[in-house]
C-alpha cells in the first residue's frame, strides 16, 4: 500500500503511533539497550566510521542513537516527540518525500526503517534522488526469522508493555535477496549485503556516478 492511498484517518494514526512510540520506547535506551540490539550497534558503527566527514542523512533517526558517530549530520524523523531532544540540525517529516534537493549528502543512513513503511520503493527513490553521485546508503533491516519477531504478535506484547497501541501494518521482515533487489531496483549497486547473525540484513548501495 502506499502512502498516497491511505486515509486521513489512518495518517493520524501512524502519526500517532510513531509520537508515542518515540516518548515512550527510545531506541538508545530500549532497543539498543539489548543484546540483538548492542549487536546490530556494533556492526553499523563500524561501518560509519569507515567515513566519519560524509555529510551524512540519518533517515528515521529517533532519538539519535547514532548521532555521535557522524560528524556531518542531518536527522529527519516522523516523530515530533524524538526531535524535540535534537538540535536544529534535525527535521520532521516522511521518507516518501524528503525536502531536501537533489544530491546533497553523501551517505543515507537508514537503520530499522524499512520495515515501517509501506511503499519501499518511493522512499528509496527519494533516497537515490538526494545523494550525490557516488553516494552510498547503508540500511539495516529485521532478518525474516530473526527469533526476537517470529513469535505472532511479539513487536505488539513488547510494546504493550510500555503503553504503545501496536499498528500491525508497520513490521515487515527481509531475506538478503529482497534487500539486494530493492536496492537494485531504485537505482543503486549493491555494495554489501549480509546477514547479522539470526537477526538483521545490512546492506550498502551506491549511487552510480554519472
Amino acid at each position: 500500500m502506499k502512502a498516497s492511498e491511505l486515509d486521513r484517518e489512518t495518517m493520524k494514526d501512524y502519526f500517532k503511533f510513531y509520537n508515542d512510540l518515540a516518548a515512550k520506547y527510545p531506541e538508545s535506551k530500549m532497543v539498543y539497550a539489548t543484546e540483538a540490539g548492542m549487536i546490530r550497534k556494533k556492526r553499523l558503527v563500524e561501518l560509519l566510521l569507515k567515513k566519519t566527514e560524509s555529510f551524512t542523512l540519518d533517515l528515521g533517526c529517533n532519538d539519535g542513537p547514532f548521532k555521535p558517530y557522524i560528524r556531518n549530520y542531518v536527522g529527519l524523523d516522523i516523530a515530533s516527540a524524538c526531535l524535540r531532544k535534537f538540535e536544529a540540525t534535525n527535521l520532521q517529516g516522511l521518507g516518501q518525500s524528503l525536502p531536501f534537493r537533489d544530491g546533497v549528502f553523501e551517505r543515507i543512513f537508514a537503520s530499522e526503517i524499512l520495515e515501517h513503511v509501506w511503499d519501499r520503493d518511493r522512499i528509496l527513490g527519494e533516497c537515490h534522488r538526494v545523494l550525490e553521485p557516488g553516494g552510498e546508503i547503508i540500511i539495516s533491516v529485521p532478518y525474516g526469522r530473526n527469533p526476537y519477531m517470529i513469535r505472532p504478535n511479539g513487536v505488539s506484547l513488547i510494546l504493550r508493555r510500555f503503553g504503545v497501541k501496536y499498528i500491525p501494518y508497520v513490521h515487515g521482515r527481509f531475506v538478503k535477496e529482497q534487500v539486494g533487489l530493492l536496492l537494485e531496483r531504485n537505482g543503486f549497486t549493491v555494495k554489501q549485503l549480509e546477514q547479522l547473525e539470526k537477526l538483521n540484513i545490512i546492506a550498502i548501495g551506491v549511487k552510480e556516478t554519472i
